[in-house]
C-alpha cells in the first residue's frame, strides 16, 4: 500500500486523505502514537500521545 492512498473515491469523501497518515508519520518521528476510539452516535476521538522528554530519545538511529 502507498503511504498516501484514497481508500475511497473523492465523490465519497472531502479533502485529500493524507492528514491522519502525516499526523502519524510526525509522531512517529518524535517517539508517540496516535489512535481513536469511537462511540456510537457520537463520533470518534483522536488521542495523541507525546513524550514529555524528547533528550532521552537524542541518541535513537530513528531520528
Amino acid at each position: 500500500m502507498k503511504f498516501f492512498q484514497r481508500l475511497h473515491g473523492k465523490k465519497d469523501f472531502e479533502g485529500t486523505g493524507i492528514g491522519l497518515a502525516m499526523c502519524k508519520k510526525i509522531l512517529q518521528n518524535h517517539h508517540g502514537h496516535i489512535y481513536a476510539t469511537s462511540t456510537e452516535g457520537h463520533g470518534l476521538t483522536f488521542h495523541i500521545l507525546i513524550p514529555e522528554n524528547q533528550s532521552c530519545f537524542a541518541d535513537s538511529s530513528t531520528l
